[in-house]
């Protein structure tokens, strides 16, 4: 009974179904037209968007590149300035000691020279090391704002 009702149903429905179907197709196919222009004005959008982000982070990763320049010529200059700070340490250390007897008058007027002469280079090493502070605290404005950037991308 179930099988009659089917075949009567599809006898009886297929001069309409065959009426509806291009009608079907039609709305099926404007609809899918719709779509697919709005999918490509999406992907258009999405495209934009992409290239402006690409083109952010290679601006992003020049200035890093000029960053690295300053960061290498800094620590140059701190390699560079570590023997002379190590040598004039070591000459402070020695002046430390105390004298081991009495000095004359010959060797009062050495001393003397010398203590100007430590005076003078530690007056030229604080010029140096506030160039180096300097210099670290511009590296450490740079990180953050390495840091900055990598945390935006």
């Amino acid at each position: 009974m179930k099988h009659a009702l089917r075949v009567i149903a599809r006898r009886t429905g297929k001069p309409v179904w065959s009426r509806l179907w291009p009608r079907v197709e039609a709305v099926a196919q404007r609809h899918a037209a719709g779509v697919a222009r709005e999918l490509r004005a999406e992907i258009g959008e999405l495209r934009a968007e992409l290239h402006a982000s690409v083109a952010e982070l290679c601006g992003a990763v020049d200035r890093l590149g000029g960053l690295v320049g300053r960061i290498d010529w800094t620590e140059g200059e701190v390699r560079r300035i570590g023997p002379h700070v190590a040598a004039v340490d070591q000459r402070v250390a020695g002046l430390e000691r105390q004298p081991v007897g009495p000095a004359t008058g010959e060797e009062q007027v050495a001393a003397r020279s010398l203590v100007t002469e430590i005076q003078t280079e530690h007056a030229r090493i604080r010029t140096r090391l506030s160039a180096v502070a300097a210099y670290e605290h511009r590296i450490a404005a740079m990180e953050e704002a390495v840091t900055i950037l990598a945390a935006e991308h």
